[in-house]
């Protein structure tokens, strides 16, 4: 799903922020807006507005983050299918991602920390 803009608009009037008082029954005060010419009604701030930018902020980050990953892993195997080619052991070449087990006990071959490989 697309993330659409909201197109925030400020709200401008003649006299922002003026009220006119009115007197209730019980003792206590209304603030009723006395804005004069409203010249254009502002985008409201509310939980609906701002939890849609919320989700969309989220779905992004939550998306760079998966795309990172992809390209941290193409990156390295890039850098090993190159490192075969430049040295000619294109035959000898296998990936395996590790990232998903627990732990990896190394039979032979020595872990390269660098690279980021186990080199056989």
């Amino acid at each position: 799903m697309n993330y659409e803009k909201i197109g925030w608009k400020d709200h401008i009037s003649e006299r922002p922020g003026t009220f006119k008082e009115i007197q209730n029954p019980d003792g206590t005060v209304t603030h009723v807006p006395e804005e004069g010419e409203i010249l254009q009604e502002g985008t409201p701030v509310s939980a609906n507005n701002l939890n849609y930018m919320d989700e969309g902020i989220y779905n992004a980050n939550k998306q760079a983050k998966t795309n990172k990953e992809d390209i941290t892993s193409l990156a390295v195997e890039v850098a090993i299918l190159k490192n075969a080619s430049l040295n000619n052991f294109t035959h000898n070449i296998f990936m395996v991602n590790f990232e998903t087990l627990d732990s990896v006990e190394l039979v032979h071959g020595v872990w390269d920390e660098v690279g980021k490989r186990v080199v056989i």
